[in-house]
């Protein structure tokens, strides 16, 4: 559970740990325990949920297309 960064709108984001690796995706609208919060999901329980219901034959997880560049 985070405070920040994320904002209504920004579920479904990616995020990264301080190396770049994915960790999982975003969901703005953690109500409990309150006061509200975001939410990450866990990347690896959600590639594996994918893979068993999507119907989709070699799912994986690609590699991204810039190198990554904190902002600190």
């Amino acid at each position: 559970m985070i405070v920040t960064p994320g904002v209504p709108r920004d579920s479904g984001s990616a995020f990264l740990d301080a190396d770049g690796k994915a960790l999982g995706t975003l969901s703005t609208l953690g109500l409990a325990p309150l006061p509200a919060s975001n939410n990450i999901g866990d990347i690896s329980h959600e590639l594996n949920y994918a893979k068993a219901n999507s119907g989709i034959s070699g799912l994986t997880l690609s590699l991204g297309t810039e190198p990554f560049d904190p902002i600190i």
